[in-house]
């Protein structure tokens, strides 16, 4: 039986890397529950997956170490360090209950049932090590979240946050220079199109962008679970 685990890990990671998908801990690591829908060339280190249905976005990987728990999409173009708590549950326990205990809804006639509030992360946002994003909490394009953070509100376009609790700590951009990166989407740029621009210099970027009509990116889609995959037409 175990042998045949192995050979269908196997197959399926053989599978998604023929597809420009890399998942280390292969299909095995994903929860019984979850569906896990991938543009190309996502990258998941070892990876904890235990979410009811989540999007992840083209060129975004995930370090080694991280959980996912309460969350329905990351952006394009992310980076997520090691170690990171994506989507931890705020309502885990019950807080107004006598005890915060299971066993008074697991050995009782009780039920405590928490209303799901995933997280959400948009595009090109950078998660540093150890950090934790709890549920219901949105991360918008381009924010940084520093290592270490514990982030309990949302975080507002190119914005940098750090602590326990987060707090922002500065800017990326002004905020004229931020609405117009948000206006352009380039994330939703052609790659190939993408790599001819000055990504150094934002704003030599927006002046290129803003005189030339570029092509969108098309992206297939590949639906994964714990027993297979497939493309999704």
């Amino acid at each position: 039986m175990k042998a045949l685990k192995k050979l269908k890990d196997y197959y399926w990671k053989r599978w998604l890397r023929h597809r420009g998908v890399k998942i280390s801990r292969g299909i095995n690591s994903i929860a019984q529950k979850a569906t896990i829908i991938l543009e190309p060339e996502v990258s998941l280190g070892n990876v904890e997956l235990d979410t009811a249905l989540l999007k992840i976005g083209y060129r975004t990987y995930i370090r080694s170490g991280s959980l996912l728990q309460e969350v329905e999409s990351i952006g394009r173009y992310c980076s997520i360090g090691n170690n990171a708590l994506i989507g931890l549950q705020r309502n885990a326990h019950p807080l107004h209950w006598v005890t915060t205990h299971p066993f008074a809804y697991t050995e009782t006639n009780l039920k405590y049932q928490p209303t799901p509030e995933p997280a959400t992360i948009e595009h090109d946002v950078w998660v540093g090590r150890n950090a934790v994003i709890m549920s219901g909490v949105k991360i918008y394009t381009g924010a940084i979240i520093a290592a270490n953070s514990v982030v309990t509100k949302d975080v507002p376009p190119y914005t940098i946050v750090g602590g326990n609790p987060a707090r922002e700590i500065k800017k990326r951009f002004s905020p004229e220079l931020i609405e117009r990166l948000l206006a352009s989407e380039w994330w939703n740029i052609e790659p190939l199109s993408l790599r001819e621009l000055p990504m150094d210099d934002p704003t030599a970027f927006l002046k290129a962008l803003e005189t030339k009509t570029l092509p969108k990116a098309r992206y297939p889609l590949i639906q994964v679970r714990r027993t297979h995959c497939h493309e999704l037409k």
